[in-house]
């Protein structure tokens, strides 16, 4: 082969790589209150139903309660109305506040979406239920049977006494396997949040199985808990904390086995917004974005861990397929290798936008695809979304 050839052959070569990828689906919709029902963008877009859909948002908390859905084969958008307001009339007496006719009809407002699945026909969610005319809040996880449309669980989860002005409540979606019809989800209370800093948080992780809440584990903690992710074969849970690197708090993440109940506290690096599990659930991964560096654990031996160090401004870690182990940044999808945490190979994301890239919000279905979001590139709101699959 010739000087010439060989370059050319070495130019092709480098292309392939950058082209390892192909577009499954594309779409962007923006945050609109002046349709009925209206839609609220949400700030992290996950992957539902089996990984067939994504969930995109809900409606505005004046209108009537519902779930926003791309389905990444039919390239629609889908909506489903929540039938919360049915279930209030029949049961008021266990909430709080009134329908009113004006302004925010409902005393009842979907707190965090957590799973929908039409397989299992289940779909849950925490309402918060709060009204102006009192101070006091309570918290619900709320079941939902999508067969016969109708809410057919509320348990109560907590709630914020009428005097209470320092608690302040979050919660999140942990994961949900189809298996076993079981979903995930934390929920935190901080009893006196000053400048945004958490200090005193009592923490909760939940499981709902069919129709059957159970409250797994509490703990106390500096921080609330932060991205958790669900390992389903090896029923493992990571809870993370964030906090910026400037600030030395030392930060700890909180690994949960669910079969033998064992829950530990470990070091963990700042600003973990990449955090993802391999495919046995044999090793665990964290990536900083204010840092850069990247560690490698073994889950059967925390201590037992490999660091490096790989670029900063990440949003989100994960497998899009076996061997390769993706750090999606603003610049570029990086590709490592999970062993080595070699890098591999870098696809721009100047490739799929041309303006300013910002990717927070991205998401994988593990081992299957890459939801690329851009929340930057469209000036007039909603974020441009690539479903991306390797190659």
């Amino acid at each position: 082969m010739n000087r010439f050839s060989l370059f050319s052959f070495l130019i092709l070569l480098f292309s392939f790589s950058l082209a390892a990828e192909k577009i499954e689906s594309e779409f962007s919709f923006a945050t609109d209150f002046n349709v009925r029902p209206t839609f609220v963008e949400g700030n992290t877009p996950f992957f539902v139903n089996g990984g067939k859909w994504i969930y995109l948002g809900r409606t505005a908390d004046f209108d009537e309660p519902g779930l926003y859905f791309f389905d990444t084969k039919s390239k629609e958008r889908i909506y489903r109305s929540v039938p919360l307001e049915a279930y209030y009339i029949t049961h008021s007496a266990e909430f709080i506040g009134q329908i009113e006719t004006n302004g925010k009809r409902l005393p009842l407002t979907i707190y965090e979406f957590l799973f929908y699945d039409e397989s299992t026909q289940r779909a849950g969610f925490v309402i918060e239920n709060k009204h102006k005319s009192v101070n006091a809040k309570r918290y619900f996880f709320v079941g939902w049977d999508l067969s016969m449309n109708q809410i057919d669980v509320v348990e109560p989860i907590y709630e914020i006494a009428e005097d209470d002005k320092k608690t302040f409540a979050q919660s999140s979606a942990v994961g949900y396997s189809q298996e076993n019809n079981t979903g995930y989800f934390t929920f935190a209370v901080d009893a006196d949040l000053k400048d945004d800093e958490s200090e005193d948080v009592t923490a909760f992780i939940y499981k709902i199985q069919n129709q059957n809440l159970t409250k797994l584990i509490e703990y106390k903690s500096r921080f609330y808990p932060y991205t958790p992710e669900f390992h389903s074969e090896s029923k493992q849970i990571l809870i993370a904390c964030y906090t910026e690197a400037f600030q030395k708090r030392n930060p700890k993440g909180y690994l949960y086995k669910l079969d033998s109940n064992e829950f530990q506290e470990f070091s963990i690096p700042s600003t973990p917004y990449g955090i993802s599990f391999s495919k046995d659930g044999k090793y665990l991964y964290m990536a900083a974005s204010d840092t850069g560096e990247v560690r490698m654990y073994n889950t059967g031996n925390l201590n037992d861990v490999k660091k490096s160090k790989w670029g900063t401004f990440g949003h989100k870690l994960g497998f899009w397929k076996d061997g390769e182990l993706v750090w999606v940044r603003n610049s570029g999808i990086h590709i490592y290798d999970p062993i080595t945490l070699k890098q591999k190979k870098v696809i721009p994301t100047k490739k799929f936008y041309k303006n300013h890239v910002n990717v927070s919000g991205s998401a994988f279905l593990p081992f299957q695809k890459l939801l690329l979001r851009n929340i930057l590139e469209e000036p007039a709101g909603g974020a441009a979304n690539r479903v991306l699959i390797a190659d």
